[in-house]
């Protein structure tokens, strides 16, 4: 997967696994290798060994290195859970890059495949190994291969540390793209050195750099620069201390193939922007970036306490308005039954109160306001405000408080002139919506 430049990055450039085999941070190293194969990553007092590791790192802001310096994990361990990725840069010694045909398969069985595919070309056990296969291009992929429990180590240490996402990038690809030179890197890891060499866009070599004395690192350089790249112009990017040195010599030799540079962070930061292919996915859910838990735990915290108060408000004012409703309608009852004691089924107070009202006025000879009577003689007289013709009426019908009027057909009669005075009488006129020439007139 890309590396994207949206975010701020730590790159952090791994020392050579060969370099672990002198002095305590190389037997720390092989310690922290054991204990991953133990299954045991922690040492004695609960931090990795290899967190004492010390490694050349830049971080950088949208591709762009704002700050370079050399320091442990340890050390690293407060910025590390404030990036948003930390991509490790694999020493060209530590990884074999290899490009090869692999049949069309989905990306579960590519991995399950890897291991057989590439079992001619790995001495040892493949299942040590931590294999990743890149894009395809031409009918061939990419393969990189690595130590599984060095890779390893590190990725657990990182995790620990609280790295939100990691990337595993090989460094010889991460060098510039040759077009007319090659480009060749050398790096200083305590008292080892290391030649990469990038050969094309899908090759990249390491070698380890053997000298008795510092004075013979030019020519030796040299020497494997001549071997591997015979004919070739090399563009060679040496620590700034061995600029100057590297210059002299060359200069004094007069060889016009090797062309010297000071390293700089700027060129492996872009090029790594553009490596298609990531060891993290030798290790399954490796690449799921941890949710920072500890960094949001008050905020969560937070959001749950105003959840549940808005939670208990809203029931505390349900109950509210429960109990009030029922209290309301406890008195409307007990008004009912006291004012109509001989009526024994109550269910609805408000309804059955309104009808004995009706049945009460009707009785002593008062009209209700939704009678015939009152409708007819209310229609009456809008009609005739309205300015229509009694003659358009064919027949009026009344049932259950609602006056339908049926019109007779090509009957001239103005709706919207009856609907206001009928209104201002508490009357409503509706059209019926089966038949055009029937409307209705109740009270509102």
């Amino acid at each position: 997967m890309p590396i994207t430049k949206a975010n701020d990055t730590l790159y952090l450039r791994l020392p050579a696994r060969t370099s672990a085999t002198n002095g305590n941070n190389g037997a720390n190293a092989i310690n922290a290798t054991n204990a991953i194969h133990r299954g045991d990553a922690t040492g004695k007092q609960g931090t990795s060994p290899i967190q004492t590791l010390p490694l050349a790192l830049a971080l950088a802001m949208r591709g762009r290195p704002l700050r370079t310096s050399t320091a442990s994990l340890s050390e690293l361990a407060p910025q590390v859970t404030q990036v948003s990725q930390v991509v490790l840069l694999v020493a060209a010694s530590d990884v074999t890059l290899l490009r090869i045909a692999v049949p069309p398969l989905s990306a579960t069985r590519l991995r399950a495949a890897l291991p057989s595919l590439i079992e001619e070309f790995v001495i040892g056990d493949t299942a040590e190994c931590a294999i990743a296969a890149g894009t395809e291009s031409d009918g061939q992929r990419l393969i990189a291969v690595c130590d599984r429990a060095w890779l390893k180590s590190w990725v657990y240490a990182l995790r620990q540390s609280g790295a939100r996402r990691i990337h595993v990038l090989p460094i010889s690809l991460c060098l510039p793209s040759p077009n007319s030179h090659l480009s060749a890197a050398l790096f200083q890891y305590g008292q080892r050195y290391e030649l990469a060499l990038r050969l094309s866009d899908h090759e990249g070599i390491g070698l380890a750099v053997d000298i008795d004395d510092e004075m013979q690192l030019p020519s030796t350089v040299a020497q494997l620069l001549g071997t591997l790249a015979v004919n070739r112009t090399v563009r060679l990017s040496v620590p700034s201390a061995l600029v100057t040195v590297f210059e002299k010599w060359i200069e004094a030799h007069q060889l016009s193939q090797i062309t010297v540079i000071e390293q700089q962070w700027n060129d492996w930061i872009a090029e790594s922007a553009k490596v298609s292919i990531d060891l993290i996915s030798a290790f399954e859910g490796s690449q799921r970036a941890a949710f920072p838990w500890r960094e949001w735990r008050w905020p969560i915290a937070l959001a749950g306490a105003v959840s549940l108060f808005n939670f208990a408000a809203i029931n505390i004012d349900w109950w509210r308005l429960r109990s009030e409703g029922l209290q309301i309608r406890d008195e409307i009852t007990d008004i009912y039954r006291r004012s109509f004691p001989n009526e024994t089924v109550v269910l609805d107070p408000v309804a059955q109160i309104k009808q004995k009202i009706a049945a009460s006025r009707q009785a002593s000879g008062q009209l209700n306001t939704s009678d015939f009577v009152v409708l007819s003689a209310a229609l009456g007289e809008v009609w005739r405000e309205a300015g229509n013709d009694l003659r358009a009426i064919d027949a009026l019908d009344y049932r259950d408080g609602t006056l339908t009027i049926k019109l007779k057909k090509a009957a001239q009669v103005s709706l919207a002139a009856m609907r206001t005075p009928l209104a201002a009488r508490e009357l409503q006129l509706t059209p019926s919506p089966t038949d055009p020439l029937l409307w209705q007139v109740k009270h509102l």
